[in-house]
């Protein structure tokens, strides 16, 4: 089972994605949480993979 924490993210932000998933419905987001962990788990990818990064 998957559990969870919770995260503050600025009003400004959660409306900017709202606005987005609102004029683009075929991104196929069933809601903002799903959007922010679908863009950390992307950037965390990116990040880890990074030639610049100590592992």
């Amino acid at each position: 089972m998957v559990e969870y924490r919770t995260i503050r993210v600025p009003n400004d932000l959660v409306e900017s994605i709202i606005k987005i998933m609102k004029d683009q419905s075929d991104l196929g987001y069933r809601s903002h949480s799903e959007f922010i962990i679908d863009a950390v788990r992307r950037r965390v990818e990116l990040l880890r993979d990074h030639p610049n990064l100590k592992k």
